[in-house]
């Protein structure tokens, strides 16, 4: 089986080259390394190890360093090696005041992580994954960061945000730079079934919702993740919710934080399990892949204000994709042509970078919920 291409540090102007069928890890065996990667078209994924000894808050962590010895980074590149388009750098460490992880064209500070890497294991798996709007970057299958790229931060010190920042989720980006790596490892995973959206929408009227009283929600569930390794990446039929939701008058109702650079991802399938596309919204942009990409309407905007968690249903019924929060419709647009034809089959959906604490309500009346919430402990709220 072929392996990376991996180029000598002098570096050679080529195109990138990854073997589509790609399993096998690859050690990384110096400490700055080129390799030739397309970003788009696979998942990166990075194998490290958390240091024997650490330390959380070092003295000099209360500036803008952090420790090299739990310090990943990787130079980003387009078409050329002395074209850099982005660096990242992230670490195998959570510090106390959250300096853990950067993308230098995005974020004028680091990011805290959602928690401890891996939850203090010794291996960590870490996945990168691009989208044409926005980056996200998973430890172990939990959610640690993500980037809206049309959502970068904007500071004198750093001239040129957040224009740089849109200009590396437009970027073919196809070799890269791992520094501060040495002993760790990499792979590419294909993306099967994944594309970003990039038909613009339309803005639209918020109108009242009809919302009957008379409906039985029979329980509350947690909207678990499906990017985990039992759920096969998503794959799995089993960490699905079946309900066929171009019928459905209530569609599904989940209950979530609301964030302005953190999307609600909903992924859609039809009857037999195969993938059809994703929703995603937040309170900046609204995404159905290959069918919408819009900023977000004001009256989504404005519930930035809103604390704690929000109640909001994306329904589908009759290929109109319909938002809702409290009762209220704050986005909604009819489907045409192709988009409409491929949407008209869903008839499955599951939750992809949400947690068990948040939850979306269950109707027996017209959900079938897979083994994997009958399985899983405390996902169900009594």
């Amino acid at each position: 089986m072929l392996a990376l291409i991996v180029l000598a540090v002098a570096g050679i102007a080529q195109s990138a080259v990854l073997d589509p069928s790609l399993t096998e890890w690859r050690l990384i065996e110096s400490n700055e390394e080129r390799v030739m990667f397309p970003l788009k078209e696979f998942i990166l994924e990075v194998k490290s190890f958390l240091p024997d000894v650490f330390d959380t808050n070092p003295p000099y962590g209360e500036l803008f360093r952090t420790d090299k010895s739990s310090t990943m980074m990787m130079l980003l590149h387009e078409g050329s090696w002395n074209s850099k388009v982005g660096r990242l750098v992230w670490n195998t460490i959570k510090y106390d005041r959250g300096y853990d992880v950067n993308i230098e064209e995005c974020d004028v500070r680091y990011e805290a992580y959602s928690s401890f890497p891996a939850q203090g294991r010794k291996e960590q798996i870490w996945a990168w994954n691009f989208f044409e709007e926005f980056v996200l970057l998973t430890c172990d299958g939990e959610m640690q960061y993500s980037q809206y790229f049309n959502d970068g931060d904007s500071n004198p010190r750093k001239p040129g945000l957040p224009e740089k920042c849109a200009a590396l989720g437009t970027a073919q980006v196809d070799r890269i730079v791992f520094k501060h790596m040495e002993g760790f490892y990499i792979r590419g995973r294909p993306m099967e079934g994944v594309e970003a959206a990039t038909t613009p929408g339309l803005s639209t009227t918020p109108t009242a919702s009809a919302e009957p009283d008379d409906i039985v929600y029979d329980k509350e569930v947690g909207a678990c993740s499906c990017w985990t390794p039992e759920c096969s990446y998503c794959n799995n039929l089993e960490c699905t919710v079946k309900q066929d939701l171009t019928t459905s008058d209530q569609g599904v109702q989940v209950t979530t934080k609301l964030k302005w650079k953190k999307l609600n991802t909903i992924v859609l399938y039809d009857q037999a399990g195969n993938e059809l596309g994703k929703f995603r919204f937040s309170l900046s942009g609204i995404y159905l892949t290959g069918c919408i990409g819009c900023q977000a309407p004001r009256a989504l905007r404005k519930m930035r204000a809103v604390e704690g968690k929000t109640a909001w249903t994306f329904a589908l019924k009759d290929g109109v994709v319909q938002i809702r929060v409290s009762g209220e419709v704050v986005y909604e647009l009819e489907l045409k042509g192709e988009c409409k034809e491929v949407y008209s089959k869903v008839r499955r959906y599951a939750f992809y970078d949400m947690t068990c604490e948040d939850t979306f309500l269950y109707r027996a009346s017209e959900m079938e919920a897979g083994l994997f919430w009958e399985t899983q402990p405390n996902i169900i709220a009594d």
